[in-house]
């Protein structure tokens, strides 16, 4: 929703990459790390005299290394959160404040006018209806962070989503690039062209119907993953074949798989659709939810819901 309302008040938006964003992060514990074989002659190569007094050998001879580490290290399970403590902890230093709501936005008031800056771990989004103001802000996280990869301008790519600002006050967003990776995985034909991404026997489930072998069942589920993905952000009008399909990951049937090709088949004769979002009247919230009961073969229901702005 933050692309909408960037385009509703013609914000500029610039988008950045933290470079190696978790090194900037100390670890706030003991961990051990273990370098073997080649690994340790590439780290005695880099610092002899730092490392080579600490190489050890097994009884087989093979090269031991144990080092302590000193920053969070991409791998480490505690290391996305030492880095979002990190950077947050500069957001609140510069008086930007986080949403309460989606704890990965932070906002500041800047000459009467709000900034804003979204991430999704290192990838920053950051906007104001000045230039002059993003620039700066760019300028402060590059000298606590060092240089980044920025991209400014009316067209982004960001976590995945080709971005592009309209002067009508739009933003379409496209992620074709993935939809082509997902037919390109799955090894049926799905040039025959449909008009909706589901048939009306979408829910029905037959307890008969052959099941798929493991390698097909795997890229059911592979394939259905991207799509998932691809549904929460540029294509919300396959999210109720979706939400079907994941449900049938683990059990996938000759049926199942015939859903899927359908849905391939749409999205294929849709790749360059965009999904494009305006917003009118950023004071008026309207939603809707409706809910069917016991529609689905385990007699589980399905809810569904939009909010809108104007």
């Amino acid at each position: 929703i933050t692309l909408a309302i960037n385009a509703k008040e013609g914000r500029a938006v610039v988008t950045a990459d933290v470079e190696g964003a978790y090194l900037h992060a100390k670890m706030d514990e003991v961990v051990m790390m273990i370098f073997e074989g080649d690994m340790v002659d590439y780290m005695v190569a880099a610092n002899p005299e730092k490392y080579g007094p600490y190489v050890h050998a097994t009884k087989s001879g093979k090269k031991i290394l144990y080092v302590e580490l000193l920053k969070a290290l991409y791998g480490c399970i505690k290391s996305a959160l030492l880095w979002y403590k990190l950077f947050v902890s500069t957001l609140e230093e510069m008086g930007f404040v986080l949403n309460p709501y989606d704890p990965c936005v932070a906002n500041k008031m800047i000459n009467r006018k709000q900034c804003t800056i979204c991430w999704y771990v290192d990838d920053l989004k950051i906007s104001h209806v000045s230039l002059q103001v993003v620039n700066e802000i760019v300028s402060i996280i590059e000298k606590r962070y060092g240089k980044m990869t920025v991209t400014r301008g009316k067209k982004h790519v960001y976590v995945g989503m080709n971005i592009e600002f309209t002067d009508d006050g739009e933003v379409k967003i496209l992620m074709s690039e993935y939809i082509q990776e997902a037919l390109d995985d799955f090894p049926d034909d799905c040039s025959h062209e449909v008009k909706t991404p589901a048939g009306e026997h979408l829910f029905e489930v037959n307890d008969d119907c052959v099941k798929v072998n493991e390698p097909k069942r795997r890229i059911v589920h592979s394939v259905v993953a991207k799509l998932l993905f691809i549904s929460k952000r540029a294509r919300p009008d396959i999210q109720v074949p979706i939400a079907f399909l994941t449900s049938r990951v683990t059990k996938v049937d000759e049926d199942d798989w015939k859903k899927l090709r359908r849905l391939l088949e749409y999205l294929r004769g849709t790749i360059n659709m965009p999904l494009t979002l305006s917003i009118d009247n950023m004071n008026i919230v309207k939603t809707w939810v409706d809910a069917a009961y016991g529609l689905h073969h385990d007699m589980r229901g399905h809810t569904g819901g939009i909010i809108m702005m104007g």
